[in-house]
């Protein structure tokens, strides 16, 4: 039986309600500040894809402390009075642990501290999804997570399906199952200490506040964000090429995360979402 955790508030807290004084003009400005930041050390450190996902951590926990002035807990489910774990939680964390704390054990061993570090962060978030998970139902988070899982699953099916069928490569049906599973299972802990809660609970929660109507605009600005935020990790393409590409494929994705987002002010049902929807494009690309 799914019961909401008894921290959770009835109502919406500050941070989503009212601009504490402060104007979206300026509220956007900051939120584009952060994510230049972000972007010029990926640029000027050359960090590799995992190093620069570790450095949005502290960067993140600082754009809240510092700039939004809101507790770290309000990443993960805003609407809540405090940081706690019922036992459900507790339960949820250690399961969604187990799979990141394997390949974190392997990749220490090798000597891998980058990717280490990333499993590491996984299993820390691991007690934040625990948290915010046990402050909603469980049907809630599966509802909002539906409409961005069937839209941005199907297409990534459908593009690598096309791949498939033109390039005459067979697709293994259950390695592909596998890596569905083994990707939700490190993606999704993963996302509540790295990209997701940067910029759905950080970002987006600064930017768009309730009653400033449904938010289309400040939704694709964060989106256009997230896919500029991909730059110091991505190549393959001529810059203008490159950068027409991950706006439009982030902006097509991420309004729907936002919107996932902003029904609870809970930041599970966009993390389960954005870990579907990588598990389903690695699992596709297998083969390619």
């Amino acid at each position: 039986m799914t019961t909401i955790d008894p921290t959770a508030q009835t109502t919406r807290p500050p941070s989503l309600t009212a601009s504490r004084g402060s104007s979206r003009p300026r509220r956007v400005a900051e939120a584009i500040g952060f994510v230049a930041v972000w972007m010029s050390a990926g640029f000027l450190l050359h960090l590799p894809s995992n190093g620069y996902l570790l450095l949005g951590i502290p960067l993140t926990a600082a754009f809240q402390l510092l700039v939004r002035r809101r507790p770290v807990r309000e990443l993960f489910a805003a609407v809540t009075a405090r940081f706690a774990l019922t036992r459900q939680g507790i339960v949820i964390a250690t399961v969604l642990a187990l799979t990141p704390a394997v390949y974190a054990t392997t990749a220490m061993s090798s000597g891998d501290w980058v990717t280490a570090g990333w499993y590491l962060a996984a299993v820390g978030g691991a007690v934040a999804a625990g948290f915010a998970l046990r402050a909603q139902t469980l049907a809630t988070t599966l509802r909002d997570a539906a409409r961005p899982i069937a839209l941005g699953a199907g297409a990534m099916a459908t593009v690598y399906g096309v791949l498939h069928l033109a390039t005459g490569t067979p697709l293994p049906a259950f390695a592909a199952l596998a890596a569905v599973v083994k990707y939700t299972a490190l993606y999704l802990p993963a996302t509540f200490l790295m990209e997701e809660v940067a910029f759905r609970g950080a970002i987006d929660a600064h930017v768009h506040h309730d009653g400033e109507g449904r938010g289309w605009q400040s939704a694709v600005l964060v989106s256009a964000l997230w896919g500029l935020w991909h730059l110091p990790v991505s190549s393959g393409f001529a810059l203008p090429v490159l950068v027409a590409e991950l706006v439009v494929v982030h902006i097509a994705l991420g309004v729907w995360l936002s919107f996932a987002w902003r029904r609870t002010g809970n930041l599970a049902a966009s993390a389960l979402a954005h870990a579907g929807i990588d598990a389903v494009r690695n699992a596709t690309m297998l083969g390619l």
